[in-house]
């Protein structure tokens, strides 16, 4: 298998499983406070890695990457978690799945206001029709008594994690640390971070009413999506350039909907849709004129 092969399965693989972390939030939060959930898959997964780098004796970051991770740990884990978690509480799986898929041209319009970075006319175009795409799924929904008050709120919500991330990847481009180890990091000090976010929902833990779900949901999130998803990410970003994996990201709104819509039977409206390729179109043009900076999922 060639390198480049084995790189582009690596980035479908990587998309499917971040595309998959939607649907098991919403069934892990039936039993999980949102912070809980936080605390219990970053602390399992920064476990699993730290177990890793110890068993392969993986070299101390530097103290300027220290710095950067602990940064970067906040931001990308227990802030973007935080506020995801508790958006999911009331948005559809569907919903996030279409709305992440703006985070890229979210990054390149955070990249061009922060770090001053010259922007093409194509790229502000495509910037203008994600804006639009997202406008489209937050407002378009099958049935209209399905747009609640708090949906609403958390739509809006997920927007937030967005903007986190575009900081969070401004962190994370400075950092020397090999990938794995860099995520192995995040993940300890993130997970760490949700002790005290947690504790505030002290009062509503309670023995889980669908045990298996959740702790198979728990699983998949620590697992599939905080671990295998960022390894397999790693290794396409080490094949292919940036633009291709960028663009390659716009496949997670697809494997969202068809994963909400096999598990959690979630209907999706055809002007949602329109809305997600709107959207998808906009970053294409984003990443193929971009604002400078190489974004995530």
């Amino acid at each position: 298998m060639s390198d480049r092969l084995s790189a582009l399965l690596a980035l479908i693989a990587s998309t499917m499983l971040f595309a998959a972390s939607y649907t098991l939030t919403k069934v892990a939060l039936v039993d999980l406070p949102p912070f809980t959930l936080g605390l219990a898959r970053f602390v399992l997964a920064g476990a699993i890695l730290a177990l890793w780098a110890v068993v392969t004796r993986q070299p101390r970051p530097s103290r300027a990457d220290r710095r950067r991770l602990l940064a970067a740990g906040l931001l990308g884990v227990t802030a973007y978690f935080a506020v995801e978690n508790v958006a999911l509480q009331w948005a559809n799986a569907t919903d996030a799945a279409l709305l992440v898929a703006s985070y890229p041209a979210l990054t390149a319009l955070a990249d061009a206001a922060v770090n001053r970075r010259r922007t093409s006319a194509v790229a502000w175009l495509g910037i203008a029709l994600a804006g639009l795409g997202v406008s489209v799924i937050v407002v378009a929904v099958p049935d209209a008594s399905a747009m609640t008050p708090m949906r609403l709120w958390g739509d809006l919500l997920l927007l937030v994690p967005g903007v986190l991330w575009a900081f969070y990847t401004f962190i994370t481009t400075e950092v020397t640390t090999s990938p794995l180890l860099t995520i192995t990091w995040q993940d300890a000090i993130g997970g760490l971070a949700f002790v005290p976010l947690a504790l505030l929902e002290l009062p509503r833990w309670h023995w889980p009413t669908q045990p298996s779900s959740t702790l198979a949901a728990l699983a998949g999130l620590t697992l599939l999506c905080s671990i295998a998803a960022m390894v397999t990410y790693a290794r396409a970003l080490r094949g292919l350039s940036s633009t291709t994996v960028v663009t390659g990201l716009n496949l997670v709104p697809l494997w969202g909907l068809v994963i909400a819509a096999s598990f959690l039977h979630e209907q999706v409206h055809l002007l949602q849709l329109a809305g997600g390729l709107i959207v998808c179109l906009g970053v294409t043009l984003t990443a193929l004129k971009p604002a400078g900076v190489v974004v995530g999922a």
